[in-house]
């Protein structure tokens, strides 16, 4: 009997009502929580979620395009500083330049002498700063060199040609001796043919 009693006594072991509740949140919340299957774009959990995020990225890209466009503009504003300011660098520059060369070849036949100055103007916007003025002079006094040498020489085969034409010894008749015969040389007797001949010799 006493046996028998002994397993009377021993209980099975009760739950306690808050491990119940605490079993019972768990499953409800296996229950409610949802799957990512059921999630929208595996991250919202519904439309007006969805909707809600989507008009907080169009603020915020909005916002980044204005950022943008601001940063251009201050960057174009920027570059356009910049590009005044090497300009206006460059023309000093050549304006240096300028100087020094009309300082160096202030005389009647470079600076002084317009045309010369419309040859420099021309070469300097072509080439600018880059511009070899002494290679500019050392070619223009070349060009001038050879030119008064062709001048000069046509002159001098001009002069002997005239010296050569005023030795000749043409006959003293006053019928000009470069005027050709009336007649043929086969037409001639030997006695006109001398006379042709001692007044061309």
């Amino acid at each position: 009997m006493e046996e028998f009693q002994e397993k009377d006594t021993i209980k099975e072991p009760v739950l306690t009502d808050n491990s119940a509740v605490v079993s019972n949140e768990q499953e409800g919340q296996a229950v409610n929580a949802p799957s990512d299957e059921k999630l929208i774009l595996g991250k919202f959990k519904s439309v007006d979620e969805l909707t809600k995020a989507y008009a907080e990225l169009e603020k915020l890209q909005g916002s980044q395009s204005k950022e943008l466009g601001a940063l251009r503009q201050r960057n174009g504003f920027f570059n356009a500083i910049g590009e005044m300011l090497n300009k206006q660098q460059e023309v000093k520059n050549a304006q240096d330049e300028i100087s020094k060369d009309m300082e160096k070849y202030n005389t009647p036949e470079y600076f002084q002498n317009p045309i010369f100055r419309e040859i420099y103007k021309e070469a300097f916007q072509i080439l600018g700063n880059n511009l070899d003025t002494e290679r500019l002079v050392d070619l223009a006094e070349n060009y001038v060199k050879s030119r008064i040498f062709a001048a000069e020489k046509a002159k001098a085969a001009q002069a002997e040609t005239d010296k050569a034409i005023d030795s000749m010894n043409f006959s003293k008749n006053k019928v000009s001796s470069l005027i050709p015969p009336k007649k043929r040389l086969d037409e001639m007797t030997s006695k006109e043919v001398d006379d042709l001949l001692e007044r061309l010799i």
